[in-house]
Formats: C-alpha cells, structure tokens, sequence
C-alpha cells in the first residue's frame, strides 16, 4: 500500500493512499483541522467528496477506524444458527489438517462426525453442494452444517 504526502500552500496537507481494490482514498488536512476525504477509483480518475469532517469529527472517526471503540475479534469457525440445534460453521483448512488432498468421498466427514459439508469457497470461486470427487485443499474454506456436537467433532478431525 503506497502513501504519498503533499504540502498544499496555505492549506495544509494530502495524503493518497493506493487502496488494495485499485482505488485511491485522498485525505486533505486543511491547516484549520478540517478535513476531507475523496474517493477516486483509479490514480487517473477525479475524485468524488465522501467527507467533510470537523477536527473533533475527523479524531472521533480516525480512533474509529484505529479500532479504539472496537477491535474485531476473527474467529477461526464463525458460526450462525440455522435452528434449534442446527448450526452452520466455516473452517479453514490448514496445511496439516489430515483431509488435504482427500476428495469428500475419502474425507467421509459425514459419516465420522455427523456435520455434512454444503459448500467450499476456494480463493474467489465458492462452490455449493461440491460433489464426493471433489479434492479438498490447504486454505479452502468449507462451509458444514450439523448440530454442535457434529461441529465439534469435525473441529477435532481438523486438528
């Protein structure tokens, strides 16, 4: 990620930074503690006005967004519950998990822990209801759905 820094004369400050998607968020400090940010969704584009923030706004936004208020907590298998008993997790495969290279069908995840696997996310492709040939591999995403003891049991086929 690439931030450029900017005296404006009698303003203040810019500051770009090349976001990740491609797009440049531009930050202006103005001298008074104004500040403003634009959004431009590539180097060449023009940028459109998103904010115009007081100094107190700009500092309450800013440790905001520095995670002051709230600091996110990622799970390794969030979960939602689909009903009474029904839960619906995610797993990251790791290089050591004993399934790498299995197909489902090798796997026999649902025989051995009850949880039956309805989806796979691999990088940008998600695929739903992957068949029995289906190879599963390091950092692929399964998507299982049973009650907590099935979950449990196929977290300790993970590890």
């Amino acid at each position: 990620m690439d931030v450029s820094e900017t005296d404006l004369p009698g303003v203040g400050k810019r500051f770009e930074v090349t976001l990740e998607e491609g797009g440049v968020a531009v930050v202006i400090i103005h001298n008074s503690g104004r500040r403003e940010l634009f959004y431009r969704e590539s180097p060449d584009a023009d940028g459109e006005e998103m904010l115009d923030l007081t100094d107190q706004e700009s500092r309450i936004v800013g440790s905001i967004l520095e995670g002051a208020y709230f600091q996110p907590v990622r799970t390794k298998s969030p979960e939602t519950m689909l009903g009474e008993g029904v839960i619906l997790e995610w797993y990251t495969l790791a290089e050591d998990d004993p399934i790498i290279g299995q197909t489902l069908a090798e796997a026999d995840i649902r025989e051995r822990t009850g949880a039956t696997i309805i989806a796979v996310e691999r990088g940008e492709e998600c695929v739903a209801s992957p068949e029995a040939d289906f190879i599963l591999q390091t950092d692929d995403i399964v998507v299982a759905v049973g009650t907590r003891e099935n979950q449990s049991e196929l977290e300790a086929l993970l590890k």
